[in-house]
């Protein structure tokens, strides 16, 4: 059976996931979650959440898909313990490095690797299962064909609705750069869903990569066919109200019922959706003129008199429900109901603009479900025994045998009465009741008893699993000398080197690699993410270098079966000691750590590793166009450049693969901050920012939160 799986960034959502059907909730703790700033819920009130999701037949999962440092990991492991003993069903975590330790540390554990890891392919898969992963959750930028090859060798999860990051998901350092609020620590500011000038045309907006949200609802059939284990809906920071008209939607496509879109447009719609990359890029895939929630299209503009309006509409509306004018594909203005049928604006609009319905108080009242688990309770009341409450195996005894009642006896009403407070618990309850004599109790005692009896079914859910120690284990190998003085990204294999350097060789195009051998070691640099088809190329033509320089989990994967030397690098984020370990247990020949830790933090790892010191900032990696796929006239060049509204300027380099063009965003300023024993150099773009080159310390100092 396919898996609905629904976010829960706080309790109203949970109750809305659960309630609207779905399988199983993803929801954050307090640290390590991806999204730090939703509601999320505490190690303190976990068990209960778990318990109430488990009676109904519900999983859970928890998200501790962040990126970890060396003086948070016995923070990480003991919250990973703590949610572990409360019974939950698995693990989402962005680092594929620690699965083997918590593996280790916590035996029966189940592991999913977060689309932050960028699983896009096989290669990528099959490292994740050899290091304890029992399913992948797919970057949104996998295509069909691969997502079935992928399910073929591991649980497969695939996002279908809601909000897509412009760039591909855990290499995104932009908001790091920006203000030192990293994407992938759960403190993402959005800058992509900013303005920003990108060669604007007439027609075009403002947003220029932002994207809209995702839509695979009339994709279900094929996904189930293909055998793809679980549905994911995205949304920890969206309303209860869109959790429970998305996972309405999908329950009603997973059962082969009848759906339309007309709810989840109304309680979020950025850019009346897109497929994505499912099939290809979708040509909807970008929303410039409107970056957040337009709501669904209810009529128009028919009549405006000063500060009111009247709709062309059938529908009827109530006090709360919210508007937005839009003409031409732009938001000219946004209306209020302030009373039955009486809706106020703001705005400069007119007659025969669009009127959408962002907000709907009536839908939003519709989807107030409770769901219950029913349960049997037999009662026994006997004169000279103490009282009885069971479910199946489960029983509980009043602390005294029973009396006979002088005055007012027990009745059966006042039982049945009380068995029905189910208070916090989600119990629909079914009776038998055996009453005999003239049975006194107290009803505090009636009502301790029944306490008791709820509180042991509610919890009998919850599994115990076995833990070994792991408090001695955060030490480092200092023995792992890397290979050569410094690592030198270049798009020129014939880039200067000093004695003992290395180049890293970026290709303008993939399509031919044939590079010429002298005495300088050149690696070949593997892109985060590639195709199954860049791959073979990349596999052919690997004789021509002295190995590969991984940027992804896939290059490690080619490396291994290809038995070739490998550099980790940059967008694999080592950030730990226990990602250095795993890493230099797979002979790995040289490792780069990750460029969102401060001097201080990377001083763990100096004599051991590269840092990147110098050179061209790469905040994203695109896999769409952001000037709009028109390939057959397209004659930009491989450097473009856009501008943010406050005339901070990046660079836009394309690089092609197998006739596929993909787009990296640089940083305005490279970085130059004091070397170390072992460098890594960015000369990709250097020569092509143009005029006074300018210089950033970048996180240096600060780190990232």
């Amino acid at each position: 059976m396919m898996e609905l799986l629904a976010p829960s960034g706080d309790p109203q959502s949970f109750f809305a996931a659960i309630n609207n059907g779905a399988n199983a909730v993803y929801m954050g703790l307090k640290d390590f979650s991806a999204r730090k700033n939703a509601e999320n819920f505490s190690l303190d009130n976990i068990g209960y959440y778990v318990a109430y999701a488990h009676n109904l037949g519900v999983k859970v999962y928890i998200t501790a898909n962040t990126l970890v440092k060396n003086n948070e990991l016995s923070a990480f492991f003991d919250m990973i313990k703590e949610a572990y003993l409360s019974g939950v069903d698995a693990f989402i975590v962005q680092d594929v490095f620690l699965g083997k330790k918590l593996k280790k540390y916590f035996p029966d554990i189940v592991l999913h690797l977060s689309t932050q890891a960028g699983i896009n392919n096989l290669s990528g898969a099959k490292y994740a299962k050899e290091h304890g992963f029992s399913r992948v959750i797919l970057a949104r930028e996998t295509n069909i064909a691969e997502v079935k090859e992928i399910a073929e060798l591991i649980e497969t999860e695939v996002f279908v609705q809601g909000a897509m990051c412009t760039c591909f998901s855990g290499h995104c350092y932009m908001s790091a750069y920006i203000g030192g609020n990293s994407g992938n620590r759960g403190f993402c500011k959005q800058p992509c869903r900013q303005k920003y000038n990108l060669e604007s045309k007439k027609g075009k907006g403002d947003y220029a990569i932002s994207l809209s949200d995702l839509c695979l609802a009339e994709n279900i059939e094929e996904l189930k066919k293909i055998g793809v284990k679980s549905v994911k809906i995205e949304g920890r920071m969206r309303s209860s109200e869109y959790v429970s008209a998305a996972v309405d939607l999908y329950r009603r496509a997973i059962d082969g019922e009848k759906y339309n879109l007309s709810a989840i447009k109304r309680t979020y719609n950025r850019g009346n959706y897109t497929k994505g990359y499912i099939n290809g890029v979708d040509k909807n895939i970008v929303s410039d003129k409107i970056q957040n929630h337009c709501g669904l299209k209810i009529g128009s503009v028919k009549v405006i008199n000063k500060d009111e309006i009247i709709i062309k509409t059938d529908e009827k509306f109530v006090k709360g429900d919210a508007f937005k004018i839009i003409r031409d594909g732009f938001e000219v203005g946004n209306a209020v109901c302030v009373e039955d049928n009486v809706i106020k604006f703001k705005g400069d609009i007119k007659i025969g603009d669009d009127v959408m319905i962002t907000k709907d108080v009536k839908l939003s009242e519709s989807f107030n479900k409770v769901k219950k688990r029913d349960v049997f309770i037999k009662a026994v009341f006997k004169i000279g025994e103490r009282a009885e409450l069971s479910s199946d195996d489960i029983t509980v005894f009043s602390d005294d045998v029973l009396t006979e009642a002088k005055t007012s006896p027990l009745k059966i009403d006042e039982i049945l009465s009380c068995l029905n407070k189910t208070d916090v618990y989600p119990f629909n309850v079914k009776s038998e009741i055996v009453l005999n004599g003239n049975v006194f109790i107290a009803k505090s005692q009636l009502n301790k008893l029944r306490k008791t009896l709820y509180e042991k079914m509610f919890y009998s859910l919850v599994k115990h699993s076995e833990i070994f120690d792991y408090n001695n284990d955060f030490k480092c190998f200092y023995n792992f000398i890397p290979t050569y003085d410094n690592l030198i990204l270049s798009t020129d294999v014939d880039a200067f080197t000093n004695t003992n350097d290395a180049v890293v060789f970026c290709p303008k195009s993939y399509f031919e690699l044939s590079v010429k051998k002298n005495d300088k070691p050149v690696y070949l640099y593997v892109p985060s993410f590639i195709t199954g088809k860049d791959e073979e190329l990349i596999r052919q033509n690997l004789s021509n270098f002295d190995g590969i320089y991984a940027d992804g989990i896939c290059g490690l994967q080619i490396a291994k079966e290809c038995n070739v030397p490998v550099i980790a690098g940059l967008g694999l984020n080592v950030f730990n000691v226990f990602d250095f370990n795993q890493l230099y247990e797979e002979n790995v020949i040289d490792i780069v750590c990750s460029q969102e830790l401060s001097s201080a933090e990377f001083a763990d790892f100096s004599e051991n590793t590269y840092r990147f010191t110098y050179g061209s900032i790469r905040l994203m990696e695109l896999l769409y166009c952001p000037f709009g796929h028109n390939c057959q006239k397209c004659n930009r060049g491989d450097i473009n450049f856009m501008t943010d509204e406050f005339k901070h300027k990046f660079l836009i380099r394309r690089y092609k693969i197998n006739g596929r063009c993909v787009f990296e965003v640089y940083n305005g300023q490279a970085l130059k901050i004091k070397q170390v024993k072992h460098n890594l150099f960015n000369n990709v773009v250097m020569s092509d920012f143009g005029g006074e080159l300018l210089f950033t310390k970048g996180n240096d100092l600060r780190g990232v939160k």
